[in-house]
């Protein structure tokens, strides 16, 4: 996890450093996602913030929505709207931005990660890892995955 630190130099100019492990990837930056201790905190995500996300994960309006649980042309009005997401959908979405940290840090890179996950896995039922978090169920396997690959498992 990472640590804020704030040290004042003066009255009129804090600075804010951020050390350690992010616990996010996509989303490190929503200042309003977090509490003080980096934790979701009743965080809902703005549908425009997820685009760099499913860009990502090469994921087709088709999957956005099977993600969001909506129907495609859904998404079309959320994204003119700017639309809100629920907190069940945000919990979601940040459990997803955590496994694609911890994945990060594992594999070193944003394209290793990308390779493994569009990948069949034998470990996981020779199905792709990315196809896995699309089912809010499933996203623990994943990091079941990641966690053994971590130690040294090869999968």
């Amino acid at each position: 996890m990472s640590q804020t630190w704030k040290i004042r130099f003066s009255d009129q100019n804090p600075k804010v450093i951020e050390t350690g492990i992010r616990p996010y990837h996509f989303f490190k930056d929503s200042i309003s996602l977090v509490n003080e201790q980096r934790e979701p905190y009743g965080a809902v995500l703005d549908f425009h913030e997820t685009s760099s996300f499913f860009n990502y994960l090469d994921f087709t309006t088709h999957d956005i929505a099977e993600v969001m649980e909506v129907d495609p042309s859904t998404l079309f009005r959320w994204k003119k709207e700017d639309r809100k997401l629920s907190k069940s959908l945000t919990k979601n979405l940040l459990e997803m931005d955590q496994i694609i940290a911890k994945g990060i840090r594992i594999f070193g890179s944003e394209a290793l990660l990308s390779q493994w996950l569009h990948t069949p896995n034998s470990a996981l039922g020779d199905q792709k890892p990315v196809t896995l978090l699309k089912n809010p169920y499933q996203i623990s396997l994943v990091d079941q995955a990641l966690e053994a690959i971590s130690w040294g498992n090869i999968l």
